[in-house]
């Protein structure tokens, strides 16, 4: 029989961690810099270590698909602790604990429970490897 024990705080903390990021994998996939059409030219050009273009496509194709992950486990988590991610992390501005609070008929003690409980969640239904952490037996 299998026991997996998760360590829910390191869980939390790579949920938190990854959602922090949302804005800036928004960024990524939305920059209409990202991905532009080669410029050709008959000057010789020093050599480099790699491509800039090919390593900022593979970029923002990682960006897309976590992005898509995102949704995926949000989508999979309903009520309160839904709202409270959303809200918390993927408003366009920096809203308040106060105002999410107010919003959800939240106490911050409240606030702060579901908040946990919502990042385990957030680790649980992620679709990728890597945000919930197993105990070391």
């Amino acid at each position: 029989m299998f026991i997996f024990d998760i360590d829910e705080y390191k869980s939390r903390q790579q949920a938190d961690k990854l959602l922090t990021q949302y804005w800036r994998l928004k960024h990524v996939v939305t920059s209409t810099s990202s991905l532009q059409s080669p410029a050709y030219s008959h000057t010789p050009k020093p050599l480099k270590n790699g491509n800039g273009m090919e390593r900022r496509t593979v970029k923002t194709i990682e960006a897309r698909q976590t992005l898509g992950y995102i949704d995926v486990a949000l989508s999979q988590i309903t009520g309160i602790n839904g709202g409270l991610l959303k809200m918390q992390y993927l408003s366009a501005g920096k809203l308040t604990v106060s105002y999410i609070c107010d919003e959800l008929g939240l106490t911050a003690s409240s606030f702060k429970k579901h908040k946990k409980q919502a990042l385990l969640e957030f680790a649980e239904s992620y679709p990728s490897e890597g945000l919930l952490i197993f105990k070391e037996h």
